[in-house]
């Protein structure tokens, strides 16, 4: 009890810490006015010469990378290239590492149409994670069995994309993925195989070379964005995507499956200009009786663990999070279902701040989906440019398990 009453003081600690953070972070550009203001990217917020340079050295083909590899990984920092946008062949490469070791190297070769009408590419990619929480399998896990597991993974492949119209794309990928598997490194949380028996795992000691197929279908109708004050016109915004993927073992044969999966996505205007509710739902099945690695498994909780099963996630309203009232990668289980409600509220003409309720569940079966639904709520504020979240902070808190805080760097639609 002593203990539990420590950890939770400690959380706490913690949390009023970071709130300080962020507030001292979203007032620096008011501390900035005394100094030689300068017209930026960031619109008429007063910033000095110097940060102009840095904002204005994000938009170079040469240029830093702030981000994240992982979810759990810290923010990240590297250098990436991306070649001019009026070039028909295109080359993108980045690499980075994080604040907790994470580190990551990618690049894509390809062509596409100028038009923005299709785009097809060879790329490859590996990222490190030393230490992953996992909690076991299933909707009913314990956080008492928190455990860390590392992951390095390769990949290789070609994917692309067509709009047959304005309204429908069509894509897919191809791939082999090379997984590596080992011992966590949190120096505080013990290695999953001090906690959990291999028997217990599904793949635990299997490191196979997969292929993976995947298509989608992807419609809607998607509202331009106003690039003077980075706000959506009046109207709503939908999305919807249909995509199925193929693994295959090629090493036994013993860890194929295939899963399908549907993403809806709706915007709605508020009550007042600049305000907005975005909808989001997500559901995913894998076939039966198939034996998934537990790495490959779908992920709740946290931000951005889904977007390493779903390369092409709508996610909500400027983030790719799910339960945010539960750590990152809290449930893991062969099918999921999330759905989520978020209301934008602007402050500023690029700050944005959100409510966001997020509920779902993952399950062994389908039929489970909908039994016992986890439910959170939070908040969130972020810096929004062009219509586009580069930098976000969300906090959640609602799901018996304390407060967290998430934040994401980078660029999100």
């Amino acid at each position: 009890m002593i203990q539990t009453f420590a950890a939770q003081a400690m959380q706490q600690q913690r949390f009023m810490k970071i709130m300080l953070f962020s507030v001292c972070m979203l007032a620096l550009p008011m501390l900035a006015v005394a100094q030689d203001p300068q017209p930026s990217a960031f619109g008429d917020l007063p910033i000095p010469s110097w940060g102009a340079e840095i904002a204005d050295s994000f938009s170079k083909p040469l240029h830093p990378v702030i981000g994240g590899v992982a979810s759990s990984g810290g923010v990240g920092f590297g250098v990436g290239y991306d070649s001019p946008e009026d070039m028909p062949w295109y080359q993108e490469a980045e690499a980075m590492v994080t604040v907790r070791r994470y580190w990551s190297m990618e690049a894509e070769i390809g062509r596409r149409s100028l038009s923005k009408r299709s785009q097809i590419g060879a790329y490859g990619a590996v990222r490190h994670m030393s230490r992953l929480d996992y909690f076991g399998i299933g909707p009913h896990t314990v956080y008492d069995d928190r455990s860390t597991f590392r992951l390095r993974e390769t990949t290789i492949g070609t994917r692309g994309w067509f709009n047959v119209a304005p309204s429908l794309r069509v894509g897919g990928s191809v791939a082999a993925y090379m997984p590596d598997i080992g011992p966590g490194a949190h120096p505080a949380v013990p290695s999953i195989e001090e906690v959990f028996s291999a028997s217990s795992v599904p793949g635990f000691s299997a490191e196979p070379t997969f292929g993976r197929y995947r298509g989608f279908v992807e419609f809607g109708h998607l509202l331009p964005t106003d690039e003077a004050n980075g706000a959506e016109s009046e109207g709503y915004r939908a999305a919807y995507q249909v995509a199925l993927e193929i693994v295959r073992d090629y090493d036994s044969g013993r860890h194929n499956f295939h899963r399908w999966e549907t993403e809806v996505k709706q915007s709605l205007p508020g009550f007042k200009t600049g305000q907005r509710l975005t909808l989001h739902g997500f559901l995913a099945s894998t076939n039966a009786g198939s034996d998934v690695p537990f790495y490959m498994l779908y992920t709740l909780g946290g931000s951005g663990g889904l977007s390493s099963f779903r390369p092409d996630l709508l996610g909500t309203d400027g983030t790719r999070a799910s339960l945010r009232g539960f750590r990152s990668y809290r449930f893991r289980d062969r099918d999921l279902v999330l759905m989520q409600a978020e209301y934008r509220i602007p402050v500023h003409r690029h700050v944005q701040t959100t409510v966001f309720v997020d509920s779902g569940q993952v399950a062994p079966r389908t039929s489970e989906l909908f039994q016992d639904l986890r439910t959170t709520t939070g908040f969130s504020v972020g810096y929004v440019h062009k219509g586009r979240t580069l930098g976000r902070m969300d906090v959640g808190f609602g799901g018996g398990e304390g407060v967290h805080v998430f934040w994401s760097f980078g660029v999100f639609d």
